[in-house]
């Protein structure tokens, strides 16, 4: 059996991947770039989407369920932090599984070799973590963060522009998005392939 397979591999990597979002949330914490409700332009999901590269969905949702367990103890703005941040790395994760597995069919580990596939599957977990982020912020985390109705808030921040607040909503998420996306598979298939040709 390949070690990469091994429960006692499997378990200690997740581990080890969710310690590091706890990390990345500490260090992003000591210089962060947030908006004022709380969501950051970090590296805190990347252990996430490298654990989903590594060893698939499956996993990738146990150390997104860490993760979020270490923002609600750590994280900026706690329990309505953790929430966002958990539930649009989630909505990616689930994106590209469903779609290496229904589209390309074969496990993550070998369907995003592939540029040209990737950035197809990558546009498509973009636009989902967009409408994820867009209907959360409406109607939950920024009403309770802020404690007045969205309405309001959208009138304060944005001049009563709802396009206005869903293309803020959007930008800031296709950013934080495209770090997650592209930080994690340049360090998993990037590093492999340049270890390979070194080797």
């Amino acid at each position: 059996m390949s070690r990469i397979y091994s429960k006692s591999f499997q378990v200690s990597f997740v581990s080890l991947m969710i310690a590091l979002t706890l990390i990345l949330e500490l260090i992003n914490r000591a210089s962060p770039l947030r908006v004022p409700w709380g969501m950051s332009v970090d590296f805190v999901a990347l252990p996430i989407m490298i654990t989903f590269f590594i060893l698939g969905t499956r996993y990738s949702l146990v150390a997104a369920f860490g993760m979020f367990l270490m923002l609600c103890i750590a994280g900026y703005a706690n329990f309505i932090g953790a929430v966002m941040k958990t539930a649009t790395t989630v909505s990616m994760v689930l994106t590209l599984g469903i779609l290496s597995t229904g589209i390309i069919r074969r496990p993550p580990q070998n369907a995003y070799r592939s540029v040209p596939k990737y950035s197809m599957a990558a546009v498509a977990s973009l636009l989902v973590r967009c409408g994820v982020a867009v209907v959360l912020n409406y109607y939950w985390a920024l009403p309770l963060f802020f404690q007045m109705p969205v309405e309001k808030i959208i009138e304060i921040f944005f001049f009563g522009s709802y396009l206005g607040f869903i293309s803020f909503v959007s930008s800031m998420n296709i950013l934080q998005g495209m770090v997650d996306l592209v930080g994690s598979w340049l360090l998993v298939f990037g590093l492999a392939r340049r270890a390979l040709k070194v080797g």
